[in-house]
């Protein structure tokens, strides 16, 4: 099928202002992240630095705000804060795609549907459900997809080598936090979901199955939706949780 815009479009406008092969070049891990705490720790596991990459002055619609670069046990990894929202995460996801990416993983917080989960766990999504506006065009019409198999046991094996309290189950999906109902969190529990979030599962999982790369994701409650609310719960526990993250998704990768 024809595209009327291509990432190779994106890729070809940072070359042509001057990015060479070696900067655009990507191989390894890829981590997608919102939390300063994730990029932080895993700077230091890492050494970190920042790389020039495909930037605003290339990019038509969603490039990233943070990019750099490391590695880890010898496997190339590389940290993107993209801009939030499942639609621009296609998009960044794509683009490490084309530059060579071979697994992503998404790390990062979410709401949770109550318990059993507590602040402070973990979440492993092993499928997501709900509608979003961009999975959809990447072959999730059902509004509902599972995560990548080996990426979930990955992240279970990495979890439970640091004797970390993590569950495994469904995402579900709402694009407007404001409107969340009652209704729906109860329906969402019924379906097995463990967790909410905008989207960006649900986008991450179509999107690299429909270009065949690995990916996983894992979330950490933030809010809980029955109570509402507090920003007192980002604490300096739900910073430790972020490092926890962090190491998770770079010994998972290395199982990849």
């Amino acid at each position: 099928m024809s595209w009327m815009i291509t990432p190779q479009q994106t890729l070809s406008a940072a070359k042509a202002a001057g990015l060479g092969k070696d900067s655009l070049r990507l191989g390894g891990v890829a981590v997608l992240t919102f939390n300063k705490a994730i990029v932080e720790r895993i700077g230091e596991l890492c050494g970190l630095e920042e790389i020039r990459w495909i930037g605003p002055q290339h990019h038509p619609y969603a490039a990233s705000q943070v990019a750099k670069q490391g590695a880890y046990q010898g496997r190339q990894v590389t940290v993107l804060v993209p801009p939030m929202g499942a639609s621009p995460l296609a998009c960044v996801i794509e683009d490490l795609v084309v530059c060579g990416a071979e697994a992503i993983f998404l790390a990062c917080a979410a709401w949770s549907l109550g318990p059993p989960v507590q602040f402070g766990d973990l979440i492993i999504p092993s499928f997501s459900v709900g509608l979003d506006g961009t999975s959809i065009h990447y072959g999730n019409t059902k509004a509902r997809i599972s995560a990548n198999t080996r990426a979930v046991e990955a992240l279970q094996e990495a979890s439970r080598a640091r004797r970390v309290t993590v569950h495994v189950g469904g995402n579900a999906t709402c694009e407007a936090l404001y409107r969340i109902t009652p209704e729906m969190v109860k329906q969402f529990r019924e379906q097995g979901c463990l967790c909410m979030e905008n989207g960006e599962a649900a986008t991450l999982f179509a999107v690299t199955q429909a270009l065949g790369v690995p990916s996983g994701a894992l979330f950490q409650p933030y809010i809980d939706l029955v109570k509402g609310w507090d920003p007192n719960r980002l604490d300096e526990r739900y910073r430790a949780t972020c490092r926890l993250q962090a190491e998770i998704v770079l010994a998972a990768g290395l199982y990849l």
